[in-house]
């Protein structure tokens, strides 16, 4: 015999990127659901965001590769996968010269 408890259970039913304020639902296939990026977490003992302090972040896809593009390690299914990324890679950093470019690291630096 099965056994049964009530419970209450919270779902997330949309999202809104904080950076574009683009809101995100489920059953809306190109609002960018399925790849939002959401961030929580709580500053511990002597951290930059603050002792105890929530730090959290919603972004929709565009946002994300907009603003952190150059770190991102994207690895598609095919065996070409790292020429791919360095293709990537390559045309964002060439797209809009008036937009700030993300800090390179040292010559020979590996940021993998």
């Amino acid at each position: 015999m099965l056994e049964y408890e009530n419970k209450t259970v919270q779902e997330v039913v949309a999202c809104t990127c904080d950076r574009c304020q683009k809101r995100m639902t489920p059953d809306d296939h190109d609002s960018g659901w399925h790849e939002r990026v959401s961030l929580s977490l709580w500053g511990g003992f002597g951290s930059i965001f603050g002792d105890g302090n929530k730090v959290s972040l919603d972004l929709c896809p565009q946002c994300l590769r907009d603003t952190l593009g150059a770190w991102l390690r994207i690895t598609p299914p095919e065996p070409d996968g790292l020429a791919y990324q360095e293709r990537l890679r390559s045309e964002w950093d060439g797209r809009e010269a008036d937009r700030p470019r993300p800090p390179r690291g040292p010559a020979g630096s590996d940021d993998a």
